[in-house]
């Protein structure tokens, strides 16, 4: 008499993580990529960079933190400088202090600007970088 074989029933998969999808808890897996571990960032972060980079992104307003790049400048100096009305100018200075951008001091009757945030200055540097290579 011969023997029968029975067939073999496919083994189902392990349950658990499966590579680069997350978890039933909500947290990435083990194979996970490095955008999928790394934690969000709140929406009210993303709304201050959009302040500060809206407080730099302008012609007039870069040309400002150009000039301050070399040290803290008074307001006279940086309109000879710039070539501008005063008023117009004491305005974009006004609106990137508001921002963080720039830090001010009174001196008597003389109010000199400086940078108070350089990472601001880094990102504007790459952007020109970037420009300068035909990347953007």
């Amino acid at each position: 008499m011969a023997r029968t074989v029975k067939p073999r029933t496919p083994r189902r998969k392990a349950r658990g993580a499966r590579p680069g999808r997350p978890k039933k808890n909500g947290r990435p897996g083990p194979d996970a990529g490095p955008s999928e571990r790394r934690k969000t960032i709140p929406y009210e972060t993303w709304t201050r960079v959009a302040r500060t980079l809206k407080a730099v992104a302008h012609p007039e307003r870069l040309r400002i933190i150009d000039l301050l790049e070399g040290g803290e400048r008074s307001v006279g100096v940086i309109v000879r400088a710039l070539g501008a009305k005063p008023a117009v100018t004491s305005q974009q200075l006004g609106l990137m202090r508001d921002r963080g951008v720039l830090a001010a001091r009174r001196d008597g009757n003389h109010v000199y600007y400086r940078i108070a945030n350089p990472h601001v200055v880094q990102v504007i540097h790459c952007i020109r970088r970037s420009c300068r290579t035909g990347e953007a």
